[in-house]
């Protein structure tokens, strides 16, 4: 798990957490556990009585680890002895943390969360109202990641211990509160089912990666844990079962039998073989799992969530739904609209020159970005503040633009079209203009037909070009044809580039499977920023730090300065140069710079750093392994993608002979 540093608890804030944990749960409580209509069978009795258990070890065991800290404050308790009792703790969550992440995630973050500080804005309004500036409270994030970093710190002094009896007693109540609330709340299949498949894509993303252990280790060790009651449910499913249902989960209870005996018979961190794990044996057991919950509980697909219930694996192309991103329009797009979009996207009509369009910075040829450095601004008034990010696959995110500042696709539309340095465009104009050609007329009338006749307006205009974004998804690369066994061929340099990916260089802590960018699994609800440190160029012997206050220039919280979104590495290959400077001009002197620890890791004075400031003694080998991963998933499918003309105007407009793309 990337480390995130200057975690300090205050002995006085223990009534506030503790209150703020009573309250979070009983809002949280009613919409976790709400019943379902199907009868709750032996299996979801007997999962329910083993839990029940799970958890009473589990609350025993953070009362030990309580009482030890608390003794630890008293008289000298050696280190070893906390952390012995740390590592009870986290055993026991991970036999309970498939259920207790499923049915209360939100509590689950006090428990097991990612040691960041939240942000809550309380001012939501000044996205809409510009004037209104977003108040903000960062509350000190908490659990057993925060613990860990306390615990197995190099030197753990009377201060840090006393934070860490803080933290326990937060964690203690915590898991009461999850503990003392099962035994009133029955189980269905449908939760039991759905979160086996989640913990299957938690331990495939996040566990064997390391996300949730950053200091003590044990990483293949809790994953092994973790596995065992998903294993355990699988046997109850096929002693219970028939038909199809049967063979689905003995299928499941093989694949999960040899991922356990994988896990425990290589359990060095390092060495761990991600690549074979998941495409031999946690993928198929996931396919195994999808198959039964579609024999035993029979859904249609929707696009209410990300995850797609029907995909068989990580790394098919409808695994994540791109409609579950999208804002007015949550569905797959009409062919119309996407049409309509991609016209759009590529005509200069909608700046204010008619000679610029959004494909001037986002060119298909180069993985829609467009190769600079920073982008260049309106009328060659010199640049815009940032580098163009690619927009394949750019619909996985719930947060658009470097900053985050979007949402959603759709609102990301109006962001560039006004924007005095990029389209410097006005949306009355823009449909005056658009009204003058009877064949935009006819295009937005065929995309919607089931809208009123004043259908070419600002919000249908934002709405084609998300739709057109939301088709760019690029997921055939060559590692994505060998994940899915549609293909043997691979390059062995990429092979070994992906464990390193996922385990050692530690990439895949930030960059998650399969999107590889910081959208979180297993439900790629949230997406992430991060505090690299980085630099205004690669010149790391005279390293200076980049000032751009990152997302911290749209909210001003300090936790979020000079923090930036987590984009995809997908098509990194065709993206030079990268990070939002363009700082770097290769992979190779990306590689280089996250291997020295970022720009704390080069001495730079970033005290919110995510990223560890350790080096990762990568050797010249690893580095060039990662690259040849990274290169692996390049899939230019979608790079001839712009139309063959634009719709035409009247001569008189001075619109007629306007070039696809723009003039610049």
């Amino acid at each position: 798990m990337i480390c995130k540093n200057n975690i300090i608890h205050k002995r006085n804030l223990m009534s506030v957490l503790l209150l703020m944990s009573v309250c979070l749960f009983s809002g949280v409580v009613l919409t976790s556990f709400k019943a379902e209509t199907a009868t709750t069978n032996r299996v979801a009795g007997t999962v329910q009585e083993s839990l029940i258990q799970d958890m009473a070890v589990l609350k025993q065991q953070s009362q030990y680890l309580t009482e030890t800290l608390e003794s630890s404050d008293q008289e000298q308790v050696a280190v070893e002895q906390l952390q012995g009792a740390f590592y009870e703790v986290k055993q026991a969550y991970k036999k309970v943390e498939y259920l207790v992440e499923y049915l209360d995630p939100e509590l689950a973050k006090k428990i097991n969360g990612a040691p960041l500080p939240k942000v809550l804005i309380e001012e939501a309004n000044y996205q809409t109202l510009q004037f209104q500036k977003p108040s903000v409270r960062t509350f000190l994030p908490e659990g057993l990641q925060v613990l860990e970093e306390l615990l197995f710190s190099e030197e753990v002094n009377q201060d840090m211990r006393k934070d860490a009896i803080v933290l326990s007693y937060s964690l203690q109540e915590a898991i009461s509160l999850v503990a003392n609330s099962l035994h009133h709340q029955p189980l269905t299949d449908k939760q039991i089912l759905e979160s086996l498949r989640e913990e299957l894509i938690r331990v495939t993303t996040l566990g064997i990666t390391g996300f949730d252990a950053p200091a003590g280790g044990r990483e293949i060790e809790y994953a092994t844990i973790a596995l065992q009651p998903v294993l355990n449910a699988s046997q109850q499913y096929a002693r219970t079962t028939s038909g199809k249902a049967k063979a689905h989960s003995s299928k499941a209870v093989h694949q999960l039998q040899q991922a356990v005996l994988y896990l425990q018979q290589h359990s060095d961190f390092e060495t761990f073989d991600r690549l074979y794990y998941i495409r031999e044996l946690a993928d198929p057991a996931y396919a195994a799992l999808t198959a039964l919950q579609q024999e035993l509980l029979p859904t249609v697909a929707s696009v209410s969530k990300p995850v797609n219930d029907h995909a068989n694996s990580l790394f098919s192309a409808d695994f994540l739904q791109a409609a579950y991103f999208a804002k007015q329009d949550r569905k797959e797009q009409k062919p119309e609209l996407i049409e309509l979009g991609k016209v759009l996207f590529f005509d200069p009509v909608l700046s204010a020159n008619s000679e610029r369009s959004c494909a001037s910075c986002h060119v298909p040829s180069k993985a829609f970005t467009d190769g600079q450095v920073r982008s260049v601004a309106f009328d060659f008034n010199g640049t815009v503040q940032r580098n163009s990010p690619t927009l394949l696959n750019a619909v996985f995110s719930n947060a658009y633009f470097w900053d985050s500042r979007a949402v959603y696709l759709q609102d990301q539309v109006p962001d560039v079209l006004v924007k005095s340095d990029e389209l410097h465009g006005n949306y009355e104009e823009v449909v005056q203009k658009l009204q003058q050609s009877t064949a935009y007329r006819k295009h937005f009338k065929r995309a919607f037909a089931d809208e009123p006749d004043n259908s070419l307006n600002t919000n249908t205009i934002n709405r084609a070009i998300a739709a057109y974004v939301q088709s760019l998804v690029a997921l055939n690369s060559p590692f994505d044809r060998y994940m899915r066994r549609e293909t043997e061929q691979l390059n062995a340099s990429a092979k070994r580039g992906f464990n390193l990916f996922m385990g050692k260089a530690a990439c895949g802590t930030c960059h998650f499977a399969p999107t590889f960018n910081g959208t979180v699994p297993p439900r790629y609800l949230e997406s992430e920023t991060e505090v690299l440190g980085v630099t205004v160029s690669a010149d790391f012997a005279h390293a200076k730090l980049d000032e751009d206050p990152g997302r911290a220039g749209v909210v001003p919280a300090d936790a979020w300065q000079h923090s930036f979104k987590t984009p995809t590495v997908r098509n990194a290959g065709l993206t030079a140069p990268y990070m939002h400077n363009g700082a770097f001009a290769t992979l190779a002197e990306v590689v280089e710079f996250y291997d020295a620890g970022g720009g704390a890791g080069l001495g730079l004075d970033v005290p919110n750093q995510t990223l560890p400031d350790s080096p990762l003694n990568l050797t010249a080998q690893e580095k060039e392994d990662l690259i040849s991963f990274m290169e692996s998933l390049t899939d230019t499918a979608s790079v001839f993608l712009a139309p063959e003309r634009l719709p035409q105007f009247p001569k008189n407009t001075g619109l007629h002979d306007r070039p696809i793309g723009g003039r610049y």
